[in-house]
């Protein structure tokens, strides 16, 4: 429905941008501030190589400034020239009167009159645009804040917005159509001026995800955040390695601005850079769905409280991390049966490794005890190996003792989104709180969530970045039409 919304919106906009400039595009007063300052109207005459495609109607001098209106005759191209009191001859401007008996001037797709409008029709659209998408994002959020589309939500919220700032600050240098195509290819471009940061952000990923393999071991997750560093620089710059390359190239040209290598070298460089862009928002996206997740504070109403396993030390007693887990539970229950009176079950959830001399269950419940947690309180789940046995296996637990109960879970802060789309993909509605760790923790979790954003919301990302690749197409086709004609 928002997407038919958004399609008839776009329509009515151009619609109404287009009248405009067919109506107004008659005539047009060019403002010329190039000649010798004078103030005698009739000491300057005005010429047009060719008479046959529009004349001047009204000339004016104001402050200085000559204003010459001219009204279409009929299609085709010409020069103006003038002469003033001193008999020198001056060439001004190219105009057009194209097909659609507009006045363009300059370029073919140049200023007409009121011709601005298709630009701030661009800009109103992109504003609804990120209105549909806002509410959008806080209906999925409200219904359930552990989705990966929330995510999507908020990257394409965050380049739309990148988008509508470019185009309004285009506005303030309009000049004329095809400036708003050149606007809409190189809104992104700033992605190369970003590029240092870009190199210090992928440094600390290597440096987090070392000190991650050095704590954690070595694993394939444990090195997505260098992966991934590498890429990101590496697409940054690849338009300037392709100029290098194609600099020297036989085989094309792209020097020849009337050439099709230009272009096709343009529209390449156009893609990669909107493309990275919409990338990052998506990664922008997912850091702030990953904070919000994690500082996220459950109802009191809880009937129960799950804390997610992890490795215990060798002597059965928890890690720092662990430890960290079970104190937010603790912490939870106190805060809700302080605010409502209402107590709560912990259900410490996690089996025992090969390493381990108990299950990490176990090892909660004694520290629990240990809490003044009475033990009756507490309902141990001791079978599962990962988080996603964690959540099942505790629920079944649940449904055993009571139906329709309110749950929540404890976890570290990093691992609070990924554990709630777990229990999401599970068709559970629980929510989640989050314990302090180490910041190189984080760097790899928004990694990683990243990419899993990325593949279970495919079918909306390709869809995006199709219609970028087509709106490239489209506008550096405009571009190539703009300069031949």
């Amino acid at each position: 429905m928002k997407k038919l919304k958004a399609l008839i919106s776009a329509i009515i906009l151009m619609t109404i941008s287009l009248t405009v400039i067919i109506i107004t595009g008659k005539t047009y007063t060019l403002k010329i501030d190039r000649i010798r300052n004078i103030t005698d109207i009739e000491a300057i005459s005005i010429k047009f190589d060719n008479e046959n495609v529009v004349k001047c109607i009204e000339k004016n001098i104001i402050d200085g400034t000559l204003y010459i209106k001219v009204e279409r005759i009929g299609e085709g191209k010409t020069h103006l020239y003038i002469n003033d009191s001193q008999d020198d001859e001056l060439f001004l401007e190219s105009i057009y009167v194209n097909k659609f008996g507009i006045i363009t001037v300059n370029q073919y797709m140049g200023d007409s009159t009121c011709s601005i409008a298709i630009p701030i029709a661009i800009t109103i659209w992109l504003m609804y645009v990120l209105y549909l998408l806002i509410i959008s994002y806080k209906k999925s959020t409200n219904e359930n804040m552990y989705r990966y589309k929330n995510i999507a939500y908020l990257g394409i919220i965050i380049f739309v917005a990148i988008a509508i700032v470019n185009q309004f600050l285009a506005l303030f240098n309009y000049n004329g159509f095809i400036n708003t195509i050149n606007a809409v290819l190189q809104m992104f471009s700033f992605t190369t001026a970003l590029l240092p940061i870009a190199f210090v952000v992928s440094i600390l990923m290597i440096i987090s995800n070392i000190l991650l393999i050095r704590k954690e071991g070595f694993s394939i997750s444990n090195v997505l955040g260098i992966l991934l560093g590498v890429v990101l620089c590496f697409s940054s710059v690849l338009p300037e390695i392709m100029y290098n390359m194609l600099y020297t190239a036989t085989w094309i040209d792209i020097h020849n601005q009337n050439g099709i290598g230009v272009y096709i070298y343009n529209f390449i460089e156009s893609t990669i850079y909107i493309t990275i862009t919409y990338i990052e928002c998506v990664l922008i996206g997912t850091v702030i769905m990953g904070i919000k997740a994690s500082r996220h504070i459950p109802e009191f109403d809880k009937d129960y409280i799950i804390i997610l396993g992890c490795q215990i030390k060798s002597d059965g007693t928890l890690t720092k991390l662990l430890k960290a887990r079970v104190d937010k539970a603790i912490e939870f229950s106190k805060k809700q049966k302080e605010k409502t009176g209402k107590d709560l079950i912990f259900i410490p959830s996690g089996g025992k490794g090969n390493d381990e001399i108990m299950s990490e269950a176990q090892a909660m419940k004694n520290y629990l005890i240990e809490q003044g947690i009475k033990e009756e309180k507490i309902l141990v789940e001791d079978k599962s190996k990962n988080t996603y046995e964690n959540i099942k296996f505790s629920n079944k637990l649940i449904n055993e003792n009571k139906k329709n109960a309110k749950v929540a879970f404890s976890t570290t802060n990093y691992h609070v989104f990924r554990a709630g789309t777990i229990a999401t993909n599970q068709n559970l509605s629980i929510e989640g709180i989050g314990s302090k760790t180490k910041a190189y923790f984080w760097i790899n979790a928004f990694i990683r969530e990243f990419i899993a954003s990325l593949f279970a919301e495919k079918k909306k990302h390709i869809a995006i970045i199709g219609f970028i690749i087509i709106v490239a197409l489209f506008a550096i086709g405009l571009q190539y039409l703009a300069n031949i004609l």
